[in-house]
């Protein structure tokens, strides 16, 4: 639970297409351009992180701060710069890709 996730029935006010989920999806812009949630069967609340599809086929690249911390390394690429859209140029990833003071008491 966080003041920024929320969930999506619609983009550009119209319902979400195929391509962007199904009927409602879970939104949570400080994890942009990693793996998410594309669709929801159901939800249950509980107090301890259930292993997910790719905690369980490869641990050891996708782990819980995997793509929020530029200090932990991926295996196969470095996490500690991102290419900037329609630019090119090369910038330091932010640690929790600039949301921190929100999102930070989730990762302790």
């Amino acid at each position: 639970m966080n003041e920024l996730a929320f969930m999506a029935t619609g983009l550009y006010g119209k319902p979400l297409a195929k391509q962007n989920s199904a009927l409602i999806r879970l939104v949570t812009p400080w994890k942009y351009g990693y793996k998410s949630i594309k669709s929801i069967v159901k939800i249950e609340f509980t107090d301890v992180r259930p292993p997910t599809f790719w905690s369980t086929a490869v641990p050891k690249e996708y782990g819980f701060v995997a793509n929020v911390d530029p200090g932990t390394p991926h295996l196969r690429w470095s996490q500690e710069w991102e290419t900037t859209l329609g630019t090119n140029e090369k910038i330091h990833t932010n640690i929790y890709n600039g949301y921190g003071e929100f999102v930070e008491r989730l990762y302790s």
